[in-house]
Formats: C-alpha cells, sequence, structure tokens
C-alpha cells in the first residue's frame, strides 16, 4: 500500500544521507596516498577514527555468539592496503578475494534498500581504508597496474631527492612508499624461488632502469 511505500522510500533517504556522510567524511582525509580515497598514513584523525571503528565492530555480536569476525577480514584488507598500496583484492587471490567481493555486492544491497550484512558504520570503515566499491575498471588487474606505476613514480622522485632507492621501510614522510619498496624486494625473492608472486620481467626491469637495490647492505645508512 501508500503507507509501506513511503516508509520503504523513507528508509533509502536516510541510508543514502548516512552513506553520503560517510564517503564524504573520508574524502576529507585524502592525501598523496595510493588511493586517492586512502587516509593520510600516520597524519590526522583518520587513522585513529578508524581504529576506533574497527574496535567497535569487534566488540559486535553477531549469529551464534561469534563476535568480530567481520572487523578480523577487515584487518586483513587493511595489512594487505599497507603492502600493496590499494585494496583492490581480486577473487583469484584467495578468501580475502572473495571478502572483498561480498561487501561490494552487499553494499549495492543496501543502496537499494535489500536487506544486507553492510550497514553505514561498515561503509565508513571501509571508506577511511581506500576501499572502492565499484570493481567494473579493474577488469584483467589494470587498476593493479596503474597503481603499481604510480608508486614507481614516488619511488623516481625519491632517487632523485637522495640519490638511491633505499627508501627506509619506516618512512616518516611516506610509510606507504617504504613498505611497497620493501615488498618489491620479498615478490623479486618469491620469483627466483619460483613462487607465486606479483612481479614480472618488465616490472623488474623498470626498477633496475632507476638502480633498484634487491638486496642493500646491512648497516647501510638510511636517510
Amino acid at each position: 500500500n501508500d503507507s509501506d511505500e513511503d516508509d520503504q522510500a523513507g528508509k533509502r533517504k536516510r541510508i543514502d544521507r548516512d552513506l553520503a556522510k560517510s564517503e564524504r567524511e573520508a574524502s576529507d582525509t585524502d592525501d598523496d596516498g595510493t588511493d586517492n580515497k586512502a587516509p593520510k598514513g600516520g597524519n590526522g584523525g583518520s587513522a585513529e577514527e578508524l581504529e576506533e571503528l574497527l574496535d567497535k565492530e569487534e566488540k559486535k555480536k553477531v549469529h551464534r555468539g561469534q563476535t568480530g569476525m567481520w572487523a578480523k577480514q577487515a584487518r586483513e584488507l587493511m595489512k594487505y592496503r599497507d603492502e600493496h598500496g590499494h585494496c583492490n583484492v581480486l577473487q583469484r587471490d584467495g578468501s580475502l578475494g572473495w571478502w572483498v567481493d561480498r561487501q561490494r555486492q552487499s553494499y549495492k544491497k543496501l543502496n537499494a534498500g535489500i536487506k544486507s550484512q553492510m550497514t553505514p558504520e561498515r561503509v565508513k570503515i571501509l571508506t577511511l581504508m581506500g576501499f572502492e566499491w565499484d570493481a567494473s575498471h579493474m577488469v584483467g588487474g589494470k587498476k593493479n597496474d596503474e597503481v603499481w606505476m604510480e608508486q614507481l613514480e614516488k619511488l623516481k622522485h625519491y632517487k632523485e631527492e637522495h640519490g638511491d632507492c633505499l627508501v627506509p621501510r619506516k618512512y616518516a614522510s611516506n610509510p606507504q612508499l617504504g613498505k611497497w619498496v620493501s615488498y618489491q624486494r620479498t615478490q623479486y625473492r618469491n620469483m627466483q624461488l619460483g613462487k607465486h608472486t606479483s612481479l614480472n620481467e618488465e616490472r623488474v626491469q623498470q626498477l633496475e632502469a632507476i638502480y633498484f637495490v634487491w638486496q642493500p647492505k646491512r648497516g647501510r645508512p638510511r636517510h
């Protein structure tokens, strides 16, 4: 009847308003990170806010007495983001990839007013992480290549300033770049051992073209 339709329309408007507010607040924290929605690494209030929201999510009770399962996966995604510089985990990458895909599907249901496990609070958590809700432009891993190239350009700028590519892992000026550089070395070792790796010959050549050091000498002074 008309009253039910009005209630449903009102509910959708409230959801849209809450989601818009969450995404707008997250966008205010944009910086020069690997994703244009990612919060500043270690600066500003977004990192603290994200941790606070995750703590609250971990304490929520869900069916069968389980607690914090969603937050646990969200923290795994944070680790992935810190290593790779983005949250675009593909389904072929395992359970985390499937979880990421489910979040996008749940988000679509929430926007459509359909019962979903997604909540405005979870939307805010993922948005603060730099999560991309629309994966349509990531076909074939194109987005991952773009992110990798963006990090390579930042490494080139670092080399111009410091004279080498020895970015400290805990690089205060750009924490994600330090983690990315360390991750490339890990992937290179995996490549040499014949393990699964995100590196390929083209990427290796691009790094070696700027004299990237795969095994830095211990005790080498850091900037």
